[in-house]
């Protein structure tokens, strides 16, 4: 509706369309977005929410010190497998592109992630 409304509010007053920046949290990009959005940015801001989901991942992999061997190898193969997501995603996203856009849209940036923690190695 909110495409519908800016597209007619824009050919109504002679404006340029926009559309407002997708959402952060994945439940609203999924509600947000429909077939005809630009995929590529779609896939980049669900690549974006994965990175955070790597740092906190990795944050309790690294803070549960007392978690058994078995949950820290696990949380460490799961990091690598969301790692691996998030490449995929960078790579693919360019290929989604829709030529043929008039309204542009812009994808929310995350603050960047921080760095990992030193001298602590993966199990």
């Amino acid at each position: 509706m909110l495409g519908l409304a800016n597209s007619l509010h824009a050919q109504l007053y002679g404006l340029p369309e926009e559309r407002p920046a997708l959402p952060g949290a994945l439940d609203e990009l999924l509600q947000a977005t429909g077939y005809d959005d630009d995929h590529s940015l779609v896939l980049e801001q669900v690549a974006a929410q994965l990175e955070a989901a790597v740092v906190l991942i990795r944050r309790a992999r690294h803070r549960g010190r007392y978690l058994p061997e078995a949950v820290t190898s696990r949380l460490g193969s799961s990091e690598d497998l969301a790692q691996q997501v998030v490449a995929e995603l960078r790579e693919l996203a360019p290929s989604l592109k829709n030529v043929g856009r008039s309204v542009p849209v812009q994808a929310v940036r995350l603050p960047p992630r921080p760095a990992a923690p030193s001298g602590l190695t993966r199990h």
